[in-house]
């Protein structure tokens, strides 16, 4: 279970202690390490920040979010950090629902000249630019060894998106693919017949010549997969 516990960071200096993470701090940390998507994980309050939930707060989250989204809804124990007086003990732990806004910044693409469709995309000729993957969930991420075609002719001044490119088929259908086979230290090297264009990094059907049977293999190079059992 996902904790966060604000606590003063003593130097053996001497000096003045560090100020505790605040907790919005912890909940992106804790979310980042949780749902470990590529990007730069952002949150705010959606609303006010709950006064039970302060700097040296220690919290746990309860309830993880689905997935990450521009709104997102947390739900956390806080533990308290004082004593009751009237028992000598400590005062039960708090429950409540945080409303979060999220943002995940990624590099893009950004085209700075008209493309064509069925042009290679060359990459040094594109601009990188900023986006929020929670919300341009189909922009390409800028990815230096990414091998694309242009899909569609696209105007100048576009951050590129899966509608506007696609990987370059490195496996296309009716061909005849090398497949290495892997199960634990075993590596054998079989023929199959690719059912669909595919390229690297994608999943594609193969189809054995000789039983006929079909299986899926991920594209790792030209005319090539790879299957794991």
């Amino acid at each position: 279970m996902d904790v966060g516990c604000s606590t003063l960071d003593v130097g053996h200096s001497g000096q003045s202690p560090a100020p505790p993470p605040p907790p919005l701090h912890q909940l992106t940390t804790l979310l980042a390490e949780h749902f470990n998507t590529p990007g730069e994980l952002a949150l705010d309050w959606h609303r006010e920040r709950p006064p039970a939930l302060t700097d040296t707060a220690c919290f746990q989250i309860l309830a993880h979010p689905a997935a990450l989204a521009p709104q997102m809804l947390v739900r956390i124990r806080i533990q308290p950090n004082t004593t009751d007086n009237s028992t000598g003990g400590a005062p039960p732990p708090t429950d409540i629902t945080l409303v979060l806004r999220a943002q995940l910044w990624r590099d893009g693409w950004l085209l700075p000249t008209p493309a064509t469709r069925g042009d290679p995309v060359y990459l040094p000729a594109l601009t990188l630019k900023r986006y929020d993957a929670l919300r341009d969930r189909d922009a390409v991420p800028a990815e230096p060894d990414a091998d694309l075609i242009y899909a569609r002719a696209v105007p100048a001044g576009r951050l590129l998106t899966w509608r506007d490119v696609i990987r370059r088929p490195l496996v296309r259908r009716g061909q005849l693919i090398e497949i290495a086979a892997n199960e634990g230290p075993l590596s054998i090297t079989l023929r199959g017949i690719a059912l669909e264009d595919a390229g690297r990094g994608e999943i594609v059907r193969v189809r054995n010549p000789e039983s006929r049977k079909e299986f899926t293999a991920l594209v790792t190079a030209e005319s090539a997969a790879r299957v794991t059992f």
